[in-house]
C-alpha cells in the first residue's frame, strides 16, 4: 500500500509512526522469531512503515522460499514510503550537508532516513549511522504498545 495523504495524522492516533530497519527484521529471523508476531499490534494500528530499500535488504538474504513468501506478505500489509524523485533529492541534500561536516553515510541509510523524516516516523535500528542524521528520531528497540 502506498503512503496515504493522512499519514501524518496516523501518528497522532498511535503515538508515532515506525520505520523498522532491515537489521531488526534480520535479527528476528535469525533468532527464529516472527516479525509478523512481533509487530502485529503496530501493523494493525497503521503505524508500521517500510520502504523499497528495507524490503530489498531483508528479502535478498532469505534462503527459505516459504519464509521469503511470508515476509513478502508481511511487507504487502505495510504502508510503503515511496522512493520518488523528491525523496532522492532530499536524501542527496541530506548527504551533501553531512559530507560537508565530514560524515559520509551509506546511501541506503540516507534514503531510509529521508523516508522517515518525510513522514515524521522514528527509525527503529541498532545501526549507529542513524544517530548521525539531524532531526531523526532513532529507537534502538521497539516501543511498548
Amino acid at each position: 500500500m502506498s503512503l496515504p495523504p493522512g499519514t501524518q495524522q496516523m501518528a497522532g492516533k498511535t503515538g508515532r509512526l515506525l520505520l523498522i530497519d532491515s537489521s531488526i527484521y534480520i535479527d528476528l529471523l535469525r533468532a527464529g522469531r516472527s516479525p509478523a508476531d512481533e509487530f502485529r499490534s503496530i501493523l494493525e494500528a497503521g503505524a508500521l512503515l517500510t520502504c523499497g530499500i528495507i524490503m530489498l535488504e531483508v528479502l535478498r538474504g532469505i534462503l527459505d522460499d516459504r519464509i521469503r513468501a511470508w515476509m513478502e506478505e508481511l511487507f504487502d500489509e505495510m504502508t510503503v514510503c515511496p522512493l520518488d524523485e523528491k525523496l532522492w533529492r532530499d536524501a542527496a541534500s541530506l548527504a551533501w550537508g553531512l559530507d560537508r561536516r565530514g560524515t559520509v553515510l551509506p546511501i541506503p541509510d540516507l534514503a531510509i532516513s529521508a523516508c522517515a523524516l518525510r513522514v515524521g516516523a522514528a527509525v527503529v535500528s541498532r545501526d549507529p549511522h542513524f544517530h548521525l542524521i539531524p532531526d531523526l528520531v532513532v529507537l534502538e528497540s521497539m516501543p511498548d504498545r
